[in-house]
């Protein structure tokens, strides 16, 4: 295993590569591959162990009550999966998480990570640092979904994306099927209430860019 590598990730940011090599040969740590397709964890299972993607990428799917399946979010290495699902009283994985191409990981045993956290207090702070951040991630994902219609999710995601450019116009930081996965739709569904709300006078679109023309009329339907 490429130690050095290992700085790149957050977890292990600003500890020296000889604590690193340390920790690694006092623990049960595993540089684990999985070929494309394959699960790294099921929905429900107990969440046993800290998987930290060292390349590639997964995608997290969680099935609802009715069978359906729906995308939550593709995550993408250096990232750790369910950071604030390992510890708890009911500790189970959220999501099942699938590579989307052929994927390198750290398997880290929850005895593992405790012992882990015990020996060093920069990558104690790290952990915690990433699990808020996780925390702030998902707090503000439930608060997308908790809107029903899929204008009013465009509106969010639109309104969301010229707050952090700071402009009227912006680009798509997902294609539109990515999009429309991510909200749980059809492509045809998120294209045609694109265009109805290009006829509302509520924005222009132009492949990926989108002009919002109305702001005021995009924040009421968030507040609806």
């Amino acid at each position: 295993m490429d130690l050095t590598a290992l700085k790149k990730i957050p977890l292990f940011r600003s500890i020296h590569e000889a604590e690193v090599e340390k920790i690694f040969s006092e623990l049960n740590i595993t540089e684990t591959h999985f070929k494309k397709g394959e699960i790294l964890a099921l929905q429900d299972e107990l969440c046993n162990r800290l998987i930290i993607l060292l390349s590639g990428s997964v995608k997290g799917e969680m099935t609802d009550p009715s069978g359906k399946v729906v995308k939550v979010e593709d995550i993408y290495a250096p990232s750790p999966l369910a950071i604030l699902f390992l510890f708890g009283p009911d500790n189970r994985f959220p999501v099942q998480a699938i590579a989307r191409e052929d994927v390198t990981a750290l398997v880290i045993p929850k005895q593992s990570v405790l012992r882990m956290l015990s020996m060093n207090q920069t990558l104690l702070k790290n952990y915690l640092d990433i699990s808020a951040d996780f925390a702030s991630r998902l707090s503000k994902k439930l608060h997308f979904m908790s809107f029903r219609t899929i204008r009013q999710k465009l509106a969010v995601y639109i309104l969301n994306l010229s707050k952090m450019k700071q402009e009227d116009t912006i680009e798509l930081d997902k294609t539109k099927s990515a999009l429309a996965e991510y909200f749980g739709v059809s492509r045809q569904s998120l294209e045609r209430e694109l265009s109805n709300m290009q006829h509302d006078g509520l924005l222009t679109a132009d492949k990926k860019m989108i002009t919002i023309t109305d702001k005021n009329r995009l924040i009421h339907i968030v507040r609806f």
